[in-house]
């Protein structure tokens, strides 16, 4: 049996784990905020004595089985350090409050890092310091700067991750799926900072768990807002305008809600207004977030989410001439909308449990008129619309478990239900609706993962998914083994790691399209589920009293039943047999070296990350049948992150990246082609055609930039921040990077005559297209609190609210 070894490891595993504790207490809790009540995630709960220790989850709930008579100490970064010494009688739930080090009282607080290999976490602080394009900072541009992940191009959010596909990302909001992670073609993501508690990457070694994608898991934590009091900012930038709010709605309930609307599309939309071309053209976006937490008593918990999101690009034309007026209209929408309702429960002091229902939807939909009137009269009108969308309904319940010290358990199952609409297309010239396709399927998973302590510092994790996905075809149940052993050593860690994935939901991309590039299919008849396998070593290690981090990692991935676009086609629009215009039966291979060096303490911090990294495809129905280097092959990149905090005021960060240049399909010659009709003569008339190489075969100049960004913080009296100015430069030395290149020929589209023809007569050049040149933003953030606004006249309310100051 294919997956007999691994099973049999696993009951093995499971009985070396099962001995029995004596004198021990099993102490659990949450750690969390003593001023805002928010949990703390990746908090250390630590025994000096035994050097044991655990981090609490992304509940912020942890657990331990101790010794008798023990002490623990509790540290976050930024935070004072609690100490507790624990008796007999504390076996039980504990609820640690950490209050926040002030930067005035001279101190800065430090907790001991623990990292987890092939996982890359940024804080906050992080995020919100690294330079952007529109000046306010974005959780996925900020991932890009980490070894290993690279960007589609430099006017995309979307992640590249070991030499994966932009679809094979699977992206959380509190467990629940993201389908969509764009604004603005990519320029931004979906995911606002306001609301983001905590956030995680994997690149391999993925927990049972997560499952569904080949290539990652992004897992995003969302905030629960603040029990202190009612309060929120207001950020305004070159792109966009955002809210937040949040606050108690008494002792046991909290909210937070952020908001964001761009502000260009109306400039747009006013400009082209008053010209004199008759167009109109509006581009934008907003999104929504709410989440309403209920803490009824110490051991449950229910949460409400809410997501609302979605791009328009709309274009109106009213041309009016001698009595004849044209009017031609396209509007396009896509976007996102999620909906969940979490139940966590801490059963016991070691059984912790989140059972969770929701909705996620994505829709792209696009409508094109066209109505020709003669005076009064309307002599022709047509109408064509596009629809695709991908919709998951799901349940899913997660457990987790510690039996003994030394063995974490966790296991779960998920059942979803999810429609599938690729491509439905209305047109009025055909009678009405035409070639819809929805497709109803169901997936169900079942997952249980193991973290043993195996003694002399050794750790084994080992876990199994097993997945059946219902469709069209009989497709049989697929098993994801995850298997990884670490090695401590002090302050360093050695770890080998081996996982199995599958997708059954396939993204094909448009490139170059804004509004319609993203379009999901099903595995079925036709379309096997794509698989992974993926192998890592990694290395990695603190210093100077875990002032410095550093890891490598070496890793060798492939891949099976890829799925693209057939040779001629980058589009499903225009019919809904889909299947003509898509392929599987591809394979991959990437491996690659990762490093990052980090800086975590002091008034310089920052990090210096390099990947090296080869990737490779082969379709038989692409390039020949023969391999060829993935569309975002680049070997080398690099980055380097500083900040630099002058004083609790002043801060200065900069971030430079390079990449080598994207591959492309070059010209290698050209040729006389005749028409595919003849002319009225009875003809043949002859164009010129460009020959193209091999694909992927050449490739673009470098990628490189550097951007800076200065942070000036306003403080009340109290010393807690009331406004915010960033002043960044993107691309400081206006770096002219391709996007994309293309071939320009005066003479492609005239007519040839073959008998005088001559390649020296009509050259053709190569020219680069060159996007975003030396780019100054500003951007502005006031914080206010509810309660200090609500006494006084307007204008003395107007200045407590804008400069956040306490009542004298």
């Amino acid at each position: 049996m294919k997956y007999g070894s691994f099973i049999l490891l696993m009951l093995f595993v499971l009985l070396i784990g099962s001995r029995v504790g004596f004198s021990q207490i099993k102490v659990s809790g949450f750690v969390s905020d003593s001023l805002t009540g928010e949990r703390l995630i990746g908090a250390n709960i630590y025994t000096p004595r035994q050097q044991q220790g655990t981090v609490s989850d992304n509940n912020g709930f942890f657990s331990l089985l101790l010794p008798k008579e023990d002490s623990v100490c509790i540290s976050y970064t930024g935070y004072k350090p609690k100490f507790i010494s624990l008796t007999g009688d504390d076996d039980g739930q504990l609820h640690i409050q950490l209050t926040p080090g002030r930067a005035l009282e001279g101190v800065a607080i430090y907790a001991r890092q623990r990292t987890t290999p092939n996982v890359s976490k940024m804080s906050m602080k992080e995020i919100l310091s690294i330079p952007s394009q529109t000046g306010k900072p974005d959780v996925m541009k900020a991932l890009h700067l980490h070894p290993g992940i690279q960007s589609q191009s430099e006017a995309s959010a979307l992640l590249l991750v070991r030499g994966g596909s932009p679809g094979e990302n699977l992206y959380l909001f509190d467990n629940v799926p993201v389908i969509y992670v764009n604004h603005l073609g990519g320029f931004m993501s979906v995911f606002n900072p306001d609301i983001i508690n905590n956030i995680e990457l994997y690149k391999g070694g993925f927990p049972a768990q997560y499952g569904g994608k080949l290539s990652a898991v992004v897992d995003i934590t969302q905030r629960e807002g603040t029990r202190a009091k009612h309060q929120g900012s207001l950020s305004i930038g070159i792109t966009d305008l955002s809210l937040l709010l949040e606050g108690p709605l008494n002792d046991k309930v909290t909210y937070i809600f952020t908001g964001r609307k761009t502000l260009f599309d109306l400039f747009l939309l006013g400009a082209s207004a008053i010209g004199e071309n008759g167009a109109i053209f509006s581009y934008g976006f907003h999104d929504v977030n709410g989440k309403i937490s209920w803490r009824p008593n110490e051991k449950n918990s229910l949460h409400l989410n809410l997501y609302q999101g979605d791009d328009y690009l709309n274009f109106w034309l009213k041309n009016k001439q001698s009595g004849e007026t044209n009017k031609n209209r396209v509007n396009t929408t896509w976007g996102n909308w999620l909906g969940s309702l979490h139940w966590k429960r801490v059963i016991a002091s070691n059984l912790f449990s989140e059972n969770i229902l929701s909705l996620t939807r994505y829709r792209l939909k696009k409508r094109e008129a066209s109505t020709y009137f003669y005076g009064d009269t309307n002599v022709y009108h047509a109408d064509s619309r596009f629809l695709s969308r991908l919709q998951d309904l799901a349940y899913q319940s997660n457990w987790k478990y510690n039996p003994y010290e030394g063995w974490k358990m966790k296991w779960g199952l998920k059942a979803s239900f999810l429609q599938f609409i690729p491509s439905t297309t209305y047109s009025s010239q055909t009678e009405g609706l035409r070639d819809k396709t929805t497709i109803n399927t169901y997936e169900t998973t079942i997952y249980i993962d193991n973290n043993f302590y195996l003694g002399a510092g050794f750790h084994l994790n080992a876990g199994l998914r097993a997945i059946k996905f219902f469709t069209d075809v009989r497709l049989p149940i697929k098993l994801e083994p995850r298997l990884s052993l670490h090695k401590q050593f002090g302050n360093q860690k050695l770890s080998i790691s081996y996982m199995q994935t599958n997708q059954f939901a396939q993204l094909l991309l448009t490139p170059g399209s804004i509004a319609s590039n993203e379009v999901w299919i099903p595995s079925g008849k036709g379309i096997p589920p794509s698989s992974a396998e993926q192998y890592t070593l990694n290395w990695m290690g603190s210093f100077d009293n875990d002032g410095y981090q550093a890891e490598v990692s070496l890793y060798y991935k492939t891949m099976k039943n890829l799925t693209s676009f057939r040779e001629g086609f980058s589009s499903l629009r225009g019919t809904a047999n889909w299947h003509s215009r898509v392929g599987s039966g591809g394979t991959g291979i990437a491996y690659g070296l990762e490093a990052q060096l980090r800086k975590s303490r002091g008034d310089w911090t920052g990090f210096l990350s390099y990947g090296w990294s080869r990737t490779t495809r082969t379709f038989p129905f692409l390039n020949g049948g023969k391999v060829f280097p993935y569309a975002y092959d680049r070997p080398h990149t690099a980055s380097l992150t500083i900040r630099h905090d002058f004083s609790p005021r002043y801060a200065l960060s900069l971030a430079w990246v390079y990449q080598t240049g994207t591959p492309y399909t070059p010209v290698i010659g050209k040729q006389l082609t005749p028409s595919f009709y003849p002319n009225d003569e009875g003809e043949y008339d002859y164009y010129e055609a460009l020959i193209y190489g091999d694909r992927n075969s050449a490739r673009m100049r470098d990628y490189h930039r550097m951007d800076v960004a200065l942070t000036i913080r306003n403080r009340n009296r109290e010393g807690e921040v009331k406004s915010a100015w960033t002043f960044s430069i993107y691309n400081l030395y206006n770096r002219k990077n391709p996007v994309y290149y293309y071939y320009n020929n005066n003479n492609t589209d005239e007519i040839i005559d073959p008998s005088t023809y001559s390649e020296s007569n009509s050259p053709f050049t190569l020219h680069q297209l060159a996007l975003f040149p030396l780019i100054p933003t500003v951007s502005y953030r006031c914080y206010f609190d509810v309660k200090r606004i609500k006494k006084g006249s307007i204008a003395q309310r107007f200045k407590k609210w804008l400069y956040y100051e306490n009542k004298k």
